[in-house]
């Protein structure tokens, strides 16, 4: 996993996005976005994507996000000290635990396992196939709250850089 670190500064700009879907089918990601800018206490702007329902934040507030690594950097946490708030956006907006590959190898299992024993394969392949999708499922869950647990550190990290409140009292 990428390192996380913070970005402090002040919200130049903040709107909201929302994506209509025609179908009814719910995409993976949430329908919202907000794209905001940020005035960095190094003097320059810097822009933010991010996929979520919860902004706990607006234009003016001093904030700290918590991103990853890399290029693009990804939203994961905002702490703001304006109104003493926040969100660790992997517990607000979790990822999901089944994804659109599964789709792929679900089948791809069932094919291989078939071919390879007959209808004993057949038979086998629901056992199989349950176990892989619980087993991802876990792992994925996992990976997920070690996720998030980084964060609320880093939260914690930023309050005390910043002279804020801990990430407790954010939520």
């Amino acid at each position: 996993m990428p390192d996380l670190h913070a970005v402090h500064g002040r919200i130049v700009d903040l709107r909201r996005h929302v994506n209509v879907h025609l179908s009814r089918r719910l995409p993976f990601v949430p329908s919202e976005r907000y794209e905001l800018w940020l005035h960095l206490k190094s003097g320059g702007e810097r822009q933010f994507t991010i996929q979520t329902r919860t902004m706990p934040a607006r234009r003016g507030h001093e904030v700290s996000l918590i991103v990853t690594g890399t290029q693009p950097p990804h939203v994961l946490g905002l702490a703001n000290w304006s109104i003493l708030d926040g969100a660790n956006y992997i517990r607000t907006d979790p990822p999901p635990l089944v994804r659109p590959r599964d789709a792929l190898i679900v089948p791809g299992l069932l094919m291989a396992l078939t071919a390879e024993w007959h209808e004993a394969g057949a038979l086998l392949s629901i056992p199989v196939i349950v176990a892989y999708l619980l087993g991802a499922m876990l792992l994925r869950a996992r990976a997920r709250d070690r996720r998030a647990a980084q964060v609320d550190i880093e939260i914690d990290r930023e309050a005390s850089r910043t002279g804020g409140p801990p990430q407790q009292c954010l939520h």
